[in-house]
């Protein structure tokens, strides 16, 4: 017995996707891109299925021919030059945390911390 209504993929078809197109609750909530949590969520149930049916050294498989072809394509100056990017990087943001501790310590009115190993025994009437 045949469906009711037009064919799938005819131009009748379309038409009454094309009304009914936003109608839906689903449609509404705006998917992925408006409820991150709902992507972050799809994505880990997929990891863990993939994870599952193939183990977990697929990742280290698909990671390593990753880093391959990067190499490959890019060269190794391009992991060298990434990496000191990164450490610049982290050398400011320790930077600015210092100064920030800094402003916050001199503002409260206290002495800022000295740097360094603290003393083995200090002496607890100073």
């Amino acid at each position: 017995m045949a469906k009711p209504g037009p064919a799938a993929g005819s131009e009748g078809a379309l038409k009454i996707a094309a009304a009914h197109r936003g109608s839906h609750d689903h449609d509404k909530e705006g998917g992925f891109a408006a409820n991150p949590d709902l992507a972050r969520e799809a994505g880990r149930k997929g990891g863990e299925t993939v994870k599952s049916k193939y183990g977990a050294s697929f990742y280290q498989s698909i990671g390593k021919k990753g880093g391959e072809t990067v190499k490959r394509e890019r060269g190794t100056e391009f992991y060298a030059e990434i990496g000191r990017r990164g450490g610049e990087m982290r050398g400011q943001r320790a930077a600015a945390a210092r100064n920030s501790a800094a402003a916050t310590e001199t503002s409260a009115g206290t002495t800022p911390r000295k740097r360094g190993r603290p003393a083995k025994n200090p002496d607890p009437s100073a």
